[in-house]
């Protein structure tokens, strides 16, 4: 079911890619055999094979996946979507090993003169708890140098949806976040729960449903639509702090 993964960076996703790549993995475990092109064509409403093909065939490409040629049901798996989770948060802990570092960080510009830009690492796109696609290692982004004023230990991601729109963060902005370990209540951070990243307020208080739990991680949306997570302290780790975010047009 599963080959021997290789240890180079892995390459970004598209969402359906990953959609189709947790589909294979589900249906191996489910069934132990992959599933089949009319089996995945039928569960994603494809209109003809040729769409299963092409995201194979993109999954291939990517290293995700392996398909030997004249076997049925013989898809096999050399990374899969956990491994595809997990490179944003270690990514993430790179960066806030390193921020004491010397690079683009050193970097000093006239921060009166909003032409100028300050580089900084851009590690991906994050969603409301899922990063869905990362970025090649050694990425930089340029971003207006009178957000912050050094890019000393700040990192930038892309937001992917509405979970936090009240907050006026929309889907594309990018987020300028500065790398550290500890908030207090209300701050907007970046957080690792489970080996996934999100965005979210953070707040450290008892759940009014969980009295006896004591104190726990309250990691609130900005949307009326969507509700709290709470966690034990263990389970959140703090990655940065939102210090400013940009928009294009």
């Amino acid at each position: 079911m599963c080959m021997k993964k290789n240890n180079s960076p892995l390459p970004p996703l598209t969402t359906k890619e990953k959609a189709v790549l947790q589909f294979i993995e589900d249906e191996l475990l489910a069934k132990e055999v992959s599933p089949s092109y009319q089996e995945i064509c039928d569960h994603f409403g494809f209109a003809s094979y040729n769409s299963v093909q092409n995201y194979l065939k993109q999954l291939s490409s990517k290293g995700y996946v392996h398909i030997p040629q004249n076997q049925k049901r013989a898809i096999q798996i050399l990374n899969s979507v956990q491994d595809f989770k997990k490179d944003l948060v270690d990514r993430l802990n790179h960066t806030a090993e390193s921020s004491n570092g010397s690079g683009p960080g050193q970097s000093s510009y006239d921060h009166s003169d909003h032409s100028k830009v300050l580089p900084i690492p851009f590690l991906g796109r994050v969603a409301a708890g899922t990063p869905i696609e990362r970025v090649h290692e050694n990425e930089f982004i340029n971003i207006p140098a009178n957000l912050i004023k050094s890019a000393a230990n700040h990192f930038a991601l892309k937001v992917e949806g509405d979970s936090m729109i009240d907050e006026g963060i929309f889907d594309g902005d990018t987020l300028i976040v500065q790398s550290q370990k500890a908030a207090r209540d209300g701050d907007l951070i970046v957080a690792s729960v489970e080996n996934e990243a999100t965005v979210k307020k953070y707040y450290f208080k008892v759940n009014p449903d969980l009295p006896s739990s004591g104190k726990m991680i309250e990691l609130r949306p900005a949307n009326p639509r969507l509700k709290s997570m709470w966690y034990s302290p263990q389970d959140v780790e703090v990655k940065g702090l939102v210090r400013a975010l940009f928009r294009t047009y």
